[in-house]
């Protein structure tokens, strides 16, 4: 046991240190205020979708005021899986959330330390791994914004960039596989930052493809290794990314950047990153009076500053920079560059590239900031190890610091009981299936709803008699027995999308769809009727989830015949 504490010791100071940010989230009975209110009902669909056997989640019916629409087929649904296995075990969706923001913090902090400790060494590791998780910017995601995919984004980076050099140096299958499912994870979480983190990344891999530089013929073996990872980890999230790529025509996303979304309206000033420790619970709005804060941290800014400055004077002097040092310095640059790019003056490079503005908010390049910048320190340690005896006490010193000036972040500020009875009714139910109701609507809808969706029937055109019976729905269908006096025009509560099916008496019919809320609408003659609706898949989400199938089967027979069959044989050989 002794040997056991004393070889994990940096480990276990590290678990000890990021306590006071998940302590919140160890409180029973205490829920907080957020912008993203919406993890409990997304967490209610994810968990609908999979007990319907609507496996991956695409449509989800409660959303849009009760008629549905397609959130899991645009909307990132890592932060979802996660929270799926502690609803598993029982825990209610207020507690799952809690539990999934928590797994979070723990996790990206771990990740942290596993790759700067393979380069700075394992109390390099411990400092920056303290520096990723009290960074301010991660306590606004998770306890301000509410923004748990973009939180768990943060999970992926410090992996991937670990395994991509693991990859560089090593060239195994084993980091081939690892670099495919931490790149996989990033996709599932939130891929406008994996689209703006592929910037970074092509820098970090560049340098680590210098760095190995053996031969021609070695580099481009290794480059073809990166692009079957990168090649992988598409085929295992084809099932979301493709229809991301090739179904946002059917939805409405414009308004996802206009007006108050425009990226060019959410810009910071220095002030704002390097000199406020403003903290609030509210928006980001035009200028510079925003009610949420978006520093980079005292330290988090100011030590790499101080280590490009060292760096700078110790090449000039004497020629010379060794692979950690240069490590340090690339990360504090990019990181400072990241931090460059939530600022105005950036605009020109925001215009010249267009696809970032899809990120809809520039500040969060804060979230790629602190994650380089908190690299960058790691090489702490070493720099003080020519103070020998006070190294420790230095570096010790500058962990208290960071967490002293940071520890108060991590708690919300409004916050306070309820139950998750009262979380799902009344207005609390309303405000969730109704946030973001233009988020994916169907282009065929002009408006969104207004008012709640009826059960089966929402309306008949001319009003005759009707009796609804042996009624029965799910995730993506409803089937339902319908008596009618006369013929009518009925118009059904879903929203048309690709590709809704009508049957009527097991026979496909056709629909058409009313142009104000763009829902089905079926002409049925009198008399009585057996209707079953079905959201079917599109030949793109049909080839989509074919990929992803064969390549999660793939993953699955690679790892039963490398740690599974061959270790049994090698077992039974000797």
């Amino acid at each position: 046991m002794i040997s056991f504490i004393k070889k994990h010791r940096y480990l276990l100071i590290l678990l000890l240190a990021i306590i006071p940010t998940i302590s919140f989230l160890l409180k029973p009975n205490e829920y907080w205020n957020m912008h993203d209110d919406m993890q409990v009902i997304r967490q209610l669909s994810m968990e609908k979708c999979l007990k319907d056997g609507q496996i991956p989640c695409r449509w989800s019916p409660d959303l849009g005021y009760g008629y549905g629409y397609p959130l899991f087929n645009f909307y990132p649904p890592m932060p979802y899986f996660v929270g799926q296995v502690f609803r598993t075990f029982g825990f209610n969706y207020l507690t799952t959330v809690k539990l999934t923001a928590l797994t979070q913090i723990v996790l990206s902090t771990l990740a942290m330390y596993l790759l700067a400790s393979s380069i700075f060494g394992s109390f390099g590791g411990l400092v920056s791994a303290i520096f990723y998780a009290y960074a301010p910017y991660h306590a606004l995601n998770i306890y301000v914004r509410g923004a748990m995919n973009e939180a768990w984004a943060a999970v992926f980076f410090p992996l991937i960039f670990h395994f991509s050099r693991k990859l560089i140096i090593d060239k195994k299958i084993s980091s081939l596989v690892l670099f495919s499912l931490s790149f996989s994870g990033l996709l599932l979480s939130h891929n406008p930052m994996a689209l703006t983190f592929t910037l970074f990344l092509f820098i970090w891999v560049l340098f680590f493809l210098y760095q190995n530089y053996r031969s021609i013929k070695d580099t481009l073996q290794t480059i073809l290794k990166l692009f079957i990872s990168a090649i992988f980890s598409l085929s295992l999230t084809a099932f979301y990314t493709i229809p991301v790529l090739l179904e946002t025509k059917y939805v409405q996303i414009e308004t996802m950047f206009q007006n108050y979304y425009h990226w060019s309206v959410h810009f910071t000033s220095l002030k704002q990153l390097f000199i406020s420790n403003y903290w609030g619970d509210g928006a980001s709005v035009w200028g510079q009076d925003d009610r949420m804060s978006f520093m980079v941290g005292y330290l988090h800014w100011l030590l790499p500053l101080f280590l490009i400055l060292y760096f700078i004077f110790s090449f000039v002097k004497t020629k010379k920079i060794s692979t950690i040092s240069f490590v340090s310095l690339l990360t504090a640059l990019m990181g400072f560059f990241a931090a460059f790019m939530t600022h105005e003056r950036s605009a020109f490079i925001w215009l010249l590239i267009s696809p970032i503005q899809k990120i809809q908010f520039p500040w969060r390049f804060l979230n790629h900031s602190v994650f380089l910048l908190s690299i960058s320190v790691g090489i702490i340690p070493s720099l003080f190890s020519s103070f020998k005896k006070y190294s420790l006490y230095l570096s010790s010193l500058i962990l208290l610091i960071v967490v002293f000036l940071n520890i108060s972040y991590f708690t919300p500020i409004t916050h306070g009981p309820i139950s998750e009875q009262q979380k799902l009714s009344g207005k609390a139910w309303v405000n969730q299936v109704t946030s973001g109701i233009y988020d994916y609507l169907p282009k065929t809808a002009r408006i969104a709803a207004q008012g709640p969706a009826k059960d089966f029937v929402d309306s008949l055109s001319p009003e005759v008699k009707y009796q609804v019976t042996n009624a029965k729905k799910g995730t993506n269908w409803q089937m339902f027995d319908l008596f009618l006096e006369k013929s009518t025009n009925v118009t059904l509560p879903i929203l048309s999308y690709p590709i809704f099916k009508v049957y009527d008496n097991n026979q496909l019919i056709d629909y058409s769809v009313e142009p104000e809320l763009g829902r089905l609408v079926v002409s049925l003659s009198s008399g009585n009727h057996q209707l079953f609706i079905k959201l079917t898949d599109t030949p793109d989400r049909t080839i989509s989830n074919i990929v992803s199938l064969l390549a999660w089967l793939s993953l699955l027979i690679y790892l039963l015949i490398n740690y599974v069959i061959k270790p049994r044989c090698q077992f039974h050989q000797r």
